[in-house]
């Protein structure tokens, strides 16, 4: 017999059921449908976003130690568009003839304004060490070629609009200078006080301002003279340089060192434990200045 009863009414998701343990189609589509749409916005608005421009018009040099040259370079980043556009940030690199010495990042996002001009400060330190496989090619030169690639990260409504700098130029050989305790004597006439002598070593083509000396003399483990010299002169260009140092003993220490020798029998050597300050050269932010060429 044929079942006259009403079948009850089916809701929406059994209207749109598939075979059994299948999606609803609408549910299947939606993500497809949504990617479809954002790829097509993505490309009307990259036929209307135009891209920004990136351009070195500088670089500094901040500081100067034992160890490392830190510089900055100053790049310009144009926003050509009516509206305005976001910088995410910018890596680059120093490469000499295919060998890289340097890395920076600028992480700090920024908001680029319709029709206008942005500086990016983008700092990088050079360290002697990994300078030394492009000295070793540049065999003596006082300056040697650099490149600076530079990848920057726009974005406008959450797409991604990369722009890419190359520059070129020259920098000077920047060799790793020295320093080191090289004498201590007593000091005849005012009792209690001690000269120290320390040789700095400047094997560069510019000159070597020395800002500061801060440090303590160590016999051992025991300290007898604390140092704090401001403005100790000039190294000359590949100039080797002897300065001396002139303080008051601490009387403490020189008791505790004095006894540790007489009284034990230990013999220990005099140690300087402390840092020399080195100022920006002159002449080495001209070479910088001068060094820079047009686009490679």
């Amino acid at each position: 017999m044929t079942d006259l009863r009403p079948s009850p009414d089916r809701g929406p998701a059994e209207a749109t059921r598939g075979p059994e343990g299948a999606a609803p189609r609408d549910l299947r589509t939606r993500p497809a449908a949504a990617t479809l749409l954002a790829a097509l916005l993505a490309g009307l608005l990259a036929g209307c976003v135009k891209s920004p421009v990136l351009e070195l018009t500088g670089v500094g040099v901040e500081g100067v130690d034992f160890k490392k040259v830190d510089l900055a370079f100053e790049l310009r980043a144009t926003n050509p568009n009516g509206f305005r556009i976001h910088l995410t940030g910018v890596t680059y690199v120093l490469e000499s003839e295919g060998t890289e010495f340097a890395r920076g990042e600028m992480r700090r996002p920024m908001t680029l304004p319709a029709n206008q001009a942005t500086t990016v400060r983008a700092p990088i330190s050079v360290y002697y060490l990994d300078l030394l496989p492009v000295l070793r090619r540049a065999r003596g030169a006082e300056s040697v070629p650099y490149q600076l690639k530079a990848d920057a990260k726009f974005r406008f409504l959450g797409i991604g609009i990369p722009v890419r700098l190359k520059r070129s130029g020259k920098m000077p050989a920047l060799r790793n200078p020295g320093w080191h305790l090289r004498d201590v004597q007593l000091v005849r006439g005012p009792p209690s006080w001690l000269e120290l002598s320390f040789e700095v070593d400047n094997p560069n083509a510019f000159e070597l301002p020395l800002e500061q000396l801060r440090g303590v003399l160590k016999y051992g483990d025991d300290v007898v003279v604390r140092i704090d010299e401001p403005k100790l002169g000039l190294v000359p260009p590949g100039k080797s340089k002897v300065f001396s140092v002139r303080a008051r003993a601490d009387g403490r220490g020189v008791a505790r060192a004095f006894a540790r020798r007489l009284l034990r029998g230990q013999r220990q050597k005099f140690t300087f434990d402390g840092d020399l300050r080195v100022g920006v050269p002159a002449l080495l932010r001209k070479m910088f200045a001068q060094g820079q060429r047009g686009d490679g």
